[in-house]
């Protein structure tokens, strides 16, 4: 870029300029192609190596018991568990077979409601023993209840109870809306976090080789900002495309390979009004938090060493706020965090699949999380501009906001 062509050019052509050099420098087609298929062959062999195990014959345990008469019902049969029930009269001579690992465990009887199970070291068999013994003494104890058979039968008959919703005019489905819109939420998480070690990179990465001064002459530093913000996070969008990509056709092809139910997408045909907003208050979120990201960015010195990059954590924070709401989305606090931008992003999809949102809710929270975007990208180049100056330190929080107050 020579300085001729940065006067001929116009401020949105640099931008687009470096935004270009940007996703070029961060993506390289050739490799992400390897790394879909390395993706690929390791979920095969994952799945392959699963399904070998799960049809894998393991060796029955034989477990002796002692006192068994004490239980009151039979003992129950349990995978991989051979019982003998005869072959032992104490439990001192039962303890003793299974320390000379004549037998794989002992189940010692006490009463007709406890036990206890003696091995040599954990086994996974245990649990399923527990679990059997209770449902058999649960089974025993019912039985014996002076009630006909029907009333046995309608006493085990779970309550039934239908939930539906009000037929919708555009015949959408409430779980194809859920699966789509927390998919999309999912996918500018991972977005975000993609690109956040390639945007510290991209910025800090050249304030330490001081070649950013020389750019800056050219290009104001506003440009240089938008453009890597741009760039990096198209960057980050594109990887991503390509692992849910990947994602897609492993979720499709492997449960075929393990005899599983088949994968299909849900459909968004029916709601796609919902579908859009979340799409856009996603992409939006994307770009305050690179914003957000690359104004941190700016003010370290050496990311290996600064404090302030444990930062890149905050946008955990509104992701685990919305899991939080989701048992309490009518409340006002998932009101306000849904409007509000640092947690907007996460928590009004939720809100719109989960309970009725007013009209006015996603146009306030769409308007301040672009007015917050442009806030911090605003910040994010005064910081920049700034920042670049200072050697060896770090600005001062207040030195940073003093910065940022005098932003025009």
């Amino acid at each position: 870029m020579s300085s001729t062509s940065g006067h001929e050019q116009t401020r949105w052509q640099q931008v687009s300029r470096i935004a270009r050099w940007e996703f070029n420098r961060f993506v390289k087609w050739r490799q992400q192609l390897i790394g879909m298929a390395v993706m690929l062959a390791v979920g095969t062999a994952s799945v392959l190596l699963t399904k070998l195990v799960k049809n894998a014959k393991s060796e029955a345990t034989t477990v002796a018991v002692v006192n068994g008469a004490a239980l009151g019902f039979p003992l129950p049969v349990v995978d991989d568990v051979i019982w003998l029930p005869a072959r032992y009269a104490t439990d001192e001579a039962a303890r003793a077979a299974v320390a000379a690992d004549s037998v794989g465990g002992a189940l010692l009887v006490r009463n007709a409601q406890a036990a206890d199970i003696v091995v040599r070291k954990r086994a996974a068999w245990t649990s399923a023993v527990e679990t059997a013994l209770t449902a058999a003494r649960q089974g025993a104890a019912f039985a014996a209840l002076p009630i006909t058979d029907a009333q046995r039968a309608s006493l085990l008959t779970p309550f039934s109870v239908a939930v539906s919703t009000v037929a919708r005019r555009d015949g959408g489905s409430e779980a194809s809306s859920l699966a789509v819109t927390f998919g999309i939420l999912g996918f500018g998480m991972l977005v975000l976090f993609n690109g956040f070690a390639s945007l510290f990179t991209g910025i800090t990465g050249e304030k330490q080789q001081r070649i950013t001064e020389q750019i800056i002459a050219i290009v104001t530093p506003q440009t240089w900002m938008d453009g890597k913000i741009l760039g990096l996070a198209s960057a980050a969008l594109a990887g991503t495309l390509l692992f849910g990509a990947t994602s897609l056709v492993l979720l499709a092809t492997l449960p075929q390979l393990l005899g599983a139910g088949t994968f299909t997408i849900p459909s968004i045909a029916g709601d796609l009004g919902t579908v859009a907003v979340v799409v856009l208050v996603t992409l939006l979120g994307i770009i305050m938090w690179f914003s957000f990201m690359a104004a941190i960015a700016a003010t370290i010195d050496d990311p290996n060493s600064s404090p302030r990059s444990s930062l890149l954590l905050v946008p955990i924070l509104p992701l685990g706020l919305a899991f939080t709401l989701l048992s309490r989305p009518d409340t006002i606090v998932a009101q306000v965090l849904s409007i509000f931008p640092l947690t907007s992003m996460a928590v009004l999809p939720v809100r719109l699949l989960l309970t009725s949102v007013p009209w006015w809710e996603p146009t306030l929270a769409v308007l301040l999380l672009a007015t917050a975007a442009w806030a911090f990208r605003r910040a994010a180049g005064t910081i920049f501009a700034l920042g670049i100056l200072l050697h060896g330190k770090e600005p001062t929080l207040g030195e940073t906001w003093k910065w940022v107050r005098h932003t025009r």
